[in-house]
């Protein structure tokens, strides 16, 4: 897994449960670069340590983390977020413009395989297949990454790996603004 996954949970952690408990989760880790990739089961512990430490549930800290991951981290590091003018462009082109550089760039990262395609007017389909089975952040990162322009992202799961199905696929959906608590 990139290391910017581990890099973003920790600054997720720090801001959203205080550096105490980014430490604590943190504590007996290695220094996590952008630059490498790391065994996937390091951030099913960090999750699970960070749950055991807030009291949150795991699948709320994923989807937190996702949200954290696209909105703050993703949208700092990658330039495409500022040349995309909406959510839906920005889809479109993740596989091609980002997971494409990472698997060229940092062996093993393997991010997952994301087929996008447009969905109605405004919407899109996306088709998630990876062995990690991380549909949570998937869509935390998508309404992360809604949240970047400004829209909410309201997700219908047709099929999902954790029931059974070979892949994850969504149809999203566009609207102004931020959902409601």
């Amino acid at each position: 897994m990139h290391g910017v996954i581990f890099t973003s949970f920790r600054d997720y952690l720090v801001a959203a449960h205080g550096p105490a408990t980014a430490s604590a989760v943190f504590e007996a880790e290695p220094e996590y670069l952008l630059s490498q990739a790391y065994l996937d089961e390091s951030l099913g512990r960090l999750v699970a340590l960070a749950s055991a430490r807030t009291g949150l549930e795991a699948d709320e800290i994923v989807f937190e983390f996702g949200v954290f991951t696209a909105e703050i981290s993703f949208a700092r590091l990658y330039a495409f977020f500022d040349s995309s003018p909406s959510a839906r462009e920005f889809l479109l082109t993740v596989e091609t413009r980002i997971h494409e550089l990472v698997r060229e760039t940092i062996p093993n990262a393997g991010p997952p395989h994301l087929d996008v395609s447009t969905n109605g007017g405004d919407g899109v389909s996306i088709v998630y297949t990876s062995p990690r089975r991380l549909c949570v952040l998937l869509r935390g990162l998508t309404e992360g990454a809604s949240r970047h322009y400004g829209e909410h992202a309201e997700m219908n799961e047709r099929t999902c790996m954790l029931r059974g199905d070979l892949a994850c696929a969504f149809d999203v959906s566009f609207s102004a603004g931020f959902p409601s608590a």
